[in-house]
């Protein structure tokens, strides 16, 4: 990877998060990319082309990560499908869900929170959330969703470009499924 800021970045996302989930992805090749799926969580998704999947980094809850660089410019874009128990919020509408978040990110440095958004995402309701850390180059989007005990995130971590590029990350956003 070209930028060690950026894998920094998503390694400290990750160990917000932990449970111990040990399923490995199916990968299908299709036009444009592959659909990527965890059968045993009923999770699937688009993966484009230009994404590479990363090797397993230390930590527990993540189920996948994969990175997009920014061409001949600096930056780029990490993605991680990230789980991990919570028995605290009924879900993300939960009044302390969004507290208890922004908490947790800020204590990794992301204080500038843009207004939290429920939307859906395949067919599930999910808190989208943006955060930069001040005076760095870093920033991420969240979808995040608390079902059964269990929350599931997208992330998307972003490192020199705003979160605004990468026409990509609404094509996954999109194609995500948990089926029930």
């Amino acid at each position: 990877m070209k930028n060690i800021s950026l894998f920094l970045l998503l390694t400290s996302a990750l160990s917000l998060m932990s449970c111990a989930t040990g399923s490995k992805p199916q990968r299908q090749p299709v036009a444009g990319g592959e659909m990527v799926s965890f059968p045993s969580q009923h999770i699937s998704f688009f993966l484009p082309d230009g994404w590479k999947v990363m090797p397993k980094t230390k930590g527990e809850g993540r189920l996948l990560g994969a990175a997009h660089d920014n061409g001949d410019q600096p930056g780029g874009i990490v993605f991680a499908l990230i789980t991990a128990p919570d028995s605290s919020h009924k879900g993300v509408k939960d009044p302390y869900f969004i507290k208890d978040y922004q908490r947790a990110w800020s204590a990794k440095g992301f204080t500038k929170f843009s207004k939290p958004q429920l939307v859906t995402v395949g067919g599930r309701e999910a808190m989208r959330c943006e955060a930069r850390k001040p005076e760095t180059n870093q920033s991420f989007l969240n979808y995040t969703f608390i079902e059964k005990g269990r929350m599931l995130g997208l992330l998307f971590a972003y490192y020199g470009m705003p979160i605004s590029r990468g026409p990509a990350v609404q094509r996954i956003v999109d194609s995500f499924s948990i089926g029930r």
